[in-house]
């Protein structure tokens, strides 16, 4: 609510209702600023999750491709390791601590 000064000698005593005017007016633009600016990043911030959903997805997919094929491969040779395993288990057992053994150097290094 602006205030009007009387007008008694023409001009003088009316800058102050046009300043404050003024400033009324360049405050509501700037409110308007900073909300149009915060819609803006808020749409940007927006797009950018949901850029990295859909890669989160797409690498969630080809995880999911290569763990099927996985299964699929120990599926069909399984059977055929099962059976070396039972024919031989010393064998299997000295393979197995071997394995343990360099993967446990590995890990220290």
């Amino acid at each position: 609510m602006a205030r009007s000064t009387k007008d008694t000698f023409g001009y003088v005593g009316t800058e102050s209702t046009t300043v404050r005017e003024l400033l009324e007016q360049l405050s509501v633009a700037l409110e308007e600023m900073a909300k149009a600016e915060g819609a803006e990043a808020m749409k940007g911030a927006r797009e950018t999750a949901r850029r990295l959903a859909r890669e989160a997805e797409s690498l969630v997919d080809d995880f999911a491709a290569k763990a099927r094929d996985a299964r699929a491969v120990v599926g069909q040779h399984g059977e055929a390791m099962e059976g070396l395993i039972r024919e031989r288990p010393w064998l299997a057992v000295s393979l197995a601590a071997g394995v343990g053994f360099l993967l446990g150097m590995l890990v220290r290094r």
